[in-house]
């Protein structure tokens, strides 16, 4: 096996010399075949992901956040890429990570990985790991972004920051859906929603637990609904929505599906794995066990 570690310099948590240390101490005391590349420019992820697309013994670990490891997986799934995937979160949020338990995390665990066969969720020509949403929590992770730009220091700091400059100024969307779970046919809601959020994780936003029981193997998506309300009814609710005891809620609705489409009213801001773009309409699917990952720690406990 040979291992590539791919560190991001755009990354929030800055100056990697300590993991590189790391990395070199472990592999060399290992007499372990290694590279390690920094990305330099604008699509270099990419090119690293074309040099080893047919290397089959190759694991190739991204050492940053979720947005570099969304492109990575992205240009993977358009080359038909054989290699292995895994993750070192060195990012500002690092949501998706929240997904394993890190806690006893050492870089000898990535010597020998379980690799796993873990879905992802194909939107609109593109591909999503972890969570797919759009509504208030994008703007809020978009203001999130403009705060972090002025101020690198502030990292997953960023996010309730935004929340509170953005409380006040509550939008609603008004969209149609229709979903299906493949056994109990469709399921379609028309109305005024805050936000949703379809997940094959269960982190995003800085720590926000919209479904608390995802599971990344099971070829199964949630989508997480909140019907508008007003601003004495969300304040609560953000709450339970960090800690994922949202789900009773009167207001929130919550389903599994294979597949589905929104329809919006007009375009708005939406969230791929923390990459923001804008569109009026969504057509999503699970592609169960389609990517190969490098599993260094356990899935988080539920």
């Amino acid at each position: 096996m040979k291992y590539v570690f791919l560190l991001s310099s755009k990354a929030g948590a800055g100056s990697f010399s300590e993991l590189e240390h790391s990395i070199v101490k472990c592999y060399s005391s290992n007499n372990l075949k290694y590279t390690i590349i920094k990305t330099e420019h604008k699509n270099h992820a990419c090119e690293i992901v074309q040099k080893y697309c047919d290397c089959s013994d190759v694991v190739l670990y991204v050492c940053s956040g979720d947005g570099t490891l969304n492109e990575v997986i992205n240009k993977m799934k358009e080359i038909n890429a054989k290699f292995s995937v895994g993750l070192i979160p060195s990012g500002t949020a690092n949501d998706f990570s929240k997904n394993f338990d890190y806690s006893n995390f050492k870089i000898e665990n990535t010597i020998k990985p379980f690799i796993d066969d873990i879905d992802l969720i194909k939107v609109n020509g593109r591909y999503c790991v972890n969570v797919l949403s759009f509504g208030f929590d994008t703007v809020i992770l978009n203001s999130a972004y403009n705060l972090l730009k002025k101020n690198p220091k502030l990292r997953a700091n960023a996010y309730p920051l935004a929340v509170f400059q953005n409380i006040f100024k509550i939008p609603k969307y008004k969209l149609e859906s229709s979903t299906s779970n493949g056994q109990n046919g469709d399921v379609n809601l028309k109305g005024y929603y805050l936000l949703g959020a379809i997940c094959n994780g269960g982190f995003y936003g800085g720590g926000f637990n919209p479904s608390p029981y995802a599971n990344l193997t099971d070829g199964v998506l949630e989508m997480c609904l909140a019907e508008t309300m007003p601003l004495y009814k969300i304040i609560p609710l953000i709450f339970k929505y960090k800690k994922g005891a949202h789900l009773s809620h009167p207001l929130i609705h919550f389903q599994k599906l294979t597949k589905g489409s929104i329809k919006f009213e007009k375009e708005l801001m939406v969230n791929v794995d923390g990459e923001i773009f804008t569109t009026d309409s969504l057509d999503f699917e699970v592609l169960a066990k389609s990517l190969r990952f490098a599993k260094v720690c356990d899935y988080r406990k539920k």
